[in-house]
C-alpha cells in the first residue's frame, strides 16, 4: 500500500492522523518485517499511559501490525513510557521498540499534530526509537 494510502487508512480507523497513531503504526510495519510475520503469527504487548493522546500508539500498533484486540494477540500495559515488544508466535524471535525520550519531548510541545505525525512518517526508524532484537 502507498504511504498516503496507508496514512488514510490509518487516520480513518483511528479517527484522525496524529503523531502517536503513526509512532504506533510506524512500530508495527517494521516488526511485521524484521519478524517476516503475517497478523496471526505475531503478539504484541504495548506500554503506554492509558489515555490519550498516548493511548493512540496502540491504534497504530493495530494497523501497523495486524495485531489486534478482537484477534486477542495485543495486550496494554498502563505505564508512562510508551513501547512495545512483539514476539513471533512459536518462534523465540523478540523485537522491542521504545519511543525516544528525545521525540516524546517534542511531542509534548508540537502545535500541528497532522504536519508532525506526516514528518515523523518519513524520519528514520532508529530516530524514533530504541530498537532491540533477540533470536
Amino acid at each position: 500500500m502507498a504511504d498516503e494510502k496507508l496514512l488514510e487508512y490509518a487516520a480513518r480507523f483511528h479517527g484522525h492522523l496524529g503523531p502517536w497513531l503513526v509512532l504506533g503504526l510506524r512500530a508495527g510495519l517494521y516488526a511485521r518485517r524484521v519478524l517476516r510475520a503475517g497478523p496471526f503469527e505475531l503478539e504484541a504487548v504495548v506500554t503506554s499511559p492509558a489515555w490519550p493522546p498516548h493511548s493512540c500508539f496502540i491504534d497504530g500498533i493495530q494497523v501497523g501490525s495486524g495485531c489486534t484486540m478482537g484477534k486477542g494477540n495485543i495486550t496494554h500495559r498502563a505505564g508512562r513510557s510508551v513501547s512495545v515488544r512483539f514476539s513471533r508466535v512459536a518462534s523465540s524471535k523478540r523485537l522491542s521498540l521504545r519511543v525516544r525520550a528525545e521525540v516524546a519531548s517534542e511531542l509534548e510541545k508540537m502545535t500541528s499534530p497532522e504536519t508532525v505525525a506526516r514528518a515523523l512518517f518519513a524520519r528514520p526508524l532508529r530516530r524514533l526509537f530504541v530498537v532491540r532484537r533477540s533470536a
